[in-house]
């Protein structure tokens, strides 16, 4: 597989692992070191100051800047073990490498008074000066000492979950899961794991690591061990139950995955650990503005939500009237979706109605009646298969529906309305009859290793998990740190052609959703109208 990282090669040329640094309390501050190294996070992360004001920094000798808008990790990346911005290699600060000499380029170590040079005036312990493009920061020595404090401490081992023959990854699965599709997924999880294992387990034994214990480089492979973590009972049970396992064995990654209720307690439970969550399949994830840790395929049912939103929004641009909405559902997903719904348009003035009714039994007397009325209203669908058969005998004529492909699991098969033929699906996936690559080599990969495919979502999604940290792996050489997972990820542009499923997925600096939009795809007599499908990034 080709290379989707080569500005990282700046770490294996010409620095070298050094032994931890020994350091005390920053005595001059009269803050604990535990206080040093939570300010200078602060300032490393967010940009900003122990006062709770944004850093100022000059960019390109006269522009200023906030520290909340150019941080250093914006640059140098969570793990501070650099980064590639267009064609400029932003080197590692984490502090193995800051505060040791560096052949390349040659200059002594920093300390906290060289660095507080730099950080001022772009000048090196060697007397070089920086690009223009390094910022120039205005800090006091206190917020120096701060910002050195933690800097020592950034990426200076390896994370938990590796040891120095084992790498280990814990893939969730929650107990609404089917047998079926748990043992579809764990046979992906399992083979990818073996296959690797199996190919990989001389490489200490290579000649280019070396003849003698003088000579020899360590040993960058591990073997994977991969736990399945299944939590049961109520989600409020869930956090506790992930402790507990973290307790036992903690992981480097979360590994794909899959729930069919939110992913929340999740995503709370990586960013709280600090660890990288890629991949799961879930249709509900609740990754907050701000969040790290967590990479999601996309918004799932949310995403259906913004494009339906956009829709409404674009119809009631053009409309002297105040559009009516009714929400139908039936089950607790539905709802949720309902709900995210009112939030998007709670500033505009569409009118949104809600009727619920049990998927279980035929749409009640009081829905059909509330429906008499509701000729040429526009009507929302948030149900699966089931709800939509028991609501299709008492829908109006002449109504404009909006359907979620998510909630149907992409089946659009048999999608026929009589009563209408404005009939809207939000569909952020592949068109029907699209080439999907992925999806296409995930197969062959299955069909080679005589896997039957039974469930081709849940399954291509944890093989592009699995690839994905192998490719990462592969070029983070012995550095075992998880913020540099999610640090190359930023970057790994190249992988998105291997994304299943969706139509123009991308990486990029802090995006935590692969989908940035989808289709709003019309049906008329039962089929997709895929020329008229409409792209839209809400």
């Amino acid at each position: 597989m080709r290379h989707f990282y080569p500005h990282f090669s700046v770490l294996s040329t010409g620095l070298r692992l050094g032994g931890l640094v020994l350091w005390g309390l920053v005595a001059s501050t009269g803050m604990t070191l535990a206080d040093d190294i939570s300010a200078g996070q602060r300032i490393y992360r967010d940009g900003l100051l122990p006062s709770g004001k944004p850093l100022t920094a000059l960019v390109a000798g006269d522009v200023p800047m906030l520290g909340t808008q150019f941080s250093c990790q914006s640059c140098h990346g969570r793990s501070g073990m650099g980064s590639l911005e267009g064609n400029y290699i932003v080197p590692p600060i984490a502090g193995q490498f800051l505060f040791a000499a560096s052949p390349q380029p040659k200059r002594p170590a920093y300390d906290e008074k060289s660095l507080a040079r730099v950080l001022e005036s772009g000048v090196t312990p060697s007397g070089r000066t920086l690009d223009p493009l390094m910022p120039r920061f205005v800090l006091s020595e206190q917020e120096v000492a701060a910002l050195t404090a933690y800097l020592r401490t950034l990426s200076a081992r390896n994370s938990p979950g590796v040891d120095q023959k084992v790498i280990r990854f814990a893939t969730v699965i929650t107990d609404d899961v089917t047998g079926d599709e748990r043992e579809a997924v764990m046979r992906i999880l399992n083979t990818y794991a073996a296959n690797k294992n199996r190919k990989t387990r001389l490489d200490d034994q290579r000649i280019d690591r070396g003849y003698t214990p003088d000579s020899k480089l360590p040993t960058v492979f591990r073997e994977w061990k991969i736990d399945e973590w299944r939590l049961t009972g109520p989600v409020d049970t869930w956090n506790a139950q992930l402790e507990a396992y973290y307790r036992k064995a903690p992981v480097f990654v979360l590994l794909g995955g899959i729930s069919h209720q939110s992913w929340g307690p999740m995503d709370r439970f990586c960013e709280r650990h600090e660890i990288p969550c890629l991949f799961p399949s879930t249709d509900l994830p609740e990754t907050r503005s701000g969040d790290f840790y967590t990479l999601h395929f996309s918004e799932g049912l949310y995403l259906d939500v913004g494009l339906i939103a956009r829709d409404l929004l674009d119809r009631d641009r053009h409309s002297t009237k105040d559009q009516k909405v009714l929400q139908i559902s039936c089950s607790a997903n539905g709802r949720m979706a309902a709900h995210r719904l009112h939030s998007e348009l709670d500033t505009h003035r569409i009118k949104l109605e809600d009727l619920e009714f049990d998927c279980e039994h035929d749409a009640p007397s009081k829905l059909a009646e509330s429906l008499k009325a509701r000729k040429n209203d526009t009507l929302i669908l948030w149900l699966d298969r089931k709800g939509l058969d028991r609501v299709k005998p008492v829908l109006p004529q002449q109504a404009t529906l909006y359907l979620s492909s998510t909630l149907l699991n992409r089946d659009l098969e048999g999608l026929a309305f009589p009563e209408t033929d404005q009939v809207l699906i939000a569909h952020p996936y592949h068109l029907p009859g699209q080439m999907d690559s992925a999806m296409r080599r995930f197969q062959l990969w299955a069909r080679l290793r005589h896997i039957p495919v039974t469930h081709p979502r849940y399954q291509s999604e944890a093989f592009f998990a699995c690839l994905t940290i192998n490719d990462v792996l592969k070029h983070m050489g012995r550095f075992f740190i998880r913020g540099f997972v999610l640090d190359m990820l930023d970057h790994a542009q190249g992988l998105a052609a291997y994304v299943p499923l969706y139509p123009q997925p991308s990486f990029g600096p802090g995006q935590r959703f692969l989908a940035k939009g989808g289709y709003l795809l019309p049906i008329r007599q039962g089929q997709p109208q895929t020329r008229d499908a409409r792209w839209i990034t809400p």
